[in-house]
């Protein structure tokens, strides 16, 4: 295998990008800033549901996957950081959406779980438990299934019957385990651990190793190979 040498000219290496931390922290300072702040201002992004139901999935007030993953992301920098705003933005959150009432139950709406998880470790407020035991308890034993036991990709508007897809791993596997290992219920954990096992198993491409989006027990197939 040939290596070209490159390192000696500083036309062909790669440039040096160092970047000051105070530099970077006001950086992803920006990021929940814009997060919490934005509307859909055209109604572009309102999902509407015929039981009434008028779902803003770009808003922050919304209960959605975006909300989970941005929650998720949030609390990793507070815990390497410390940041007491980082903190209450996880934790109003919270408090807003639980005040609201619950949403229905699905893949996508139980992605926000995985930090309450953590912060409920962190704070063992008693106001999280019911929340984080009937979710996982719905997960675990009243969410759909494909054939084989996998977890079918149920969001708000699509039942997605028989389909699995790699989303799922994120949004319920993930908060199903770690509340598994929170509470001391290892059955979760071994659910987690098969759902893990049974979605390599049909998403993964065997010659490349790589992942298909999704996979459908109706025809035995990846979808259109995305």
């Amino acid at each position: 295998m040939m290596v070209y040498p490159v390192k000696h000219s500083p036309l062909l290496r790669q440039p040096e990008h160092f970047i000051a931390r105070d530099e970077l922290k006001a950086l992803v300072q920006k990021v929940p800033h814009y997060l919490v702040n934005i509307k859909d201002e055209t109604g572009e992004f309102l999902l509407r549901l015929d039981d009434g139901r008028v779902i803003d999935t770009k808003g922050w007030a919304g209960w959605e996957w975006t909300h989970g993953v941005g929650l998720y992301g949030m609390y990793h920098y507070y815990q390497q950081t410390g940041d007491q705003t980082m903190r209450k933005i996880i934790d109003d959150w919270f408090a807003d959406r639980f005040a609201e009432g619950a949403t229905t139950k699905n893949v996508n709406t139980m992605a926000p779980f995985l930090t309450l998880a953590y912060r409920y470790e962190e704070t063992r407020n008693p106001a999280y438990l019911p929340w984080l035991e009937t979710w996982a308890e719905w997960a675990m034993n009243e969410m759909p299934r494909t054939d084989h036991g996998g977890m079918q990709h149920i969001t708000l508007a699509e039942e997605n019957h028989q389909q699995m897809w790699d989303d799922t791993l994120m949004m319920t596997v993930l908060p199903l385990a770690k509340i598994g290992k929170l509470l001391n219920r290892p059955e979760y954990v071994e659910e987690a651990t098969y759902q893990f096992l049974l979605h390599v198993q049909n998403l993964m491409d065997k010659e490349t190793g790589r992942w298909f989006h999704g996979w459908s027990y109706d025809g035995h197939h990846n979808f259109a190979n995305a």
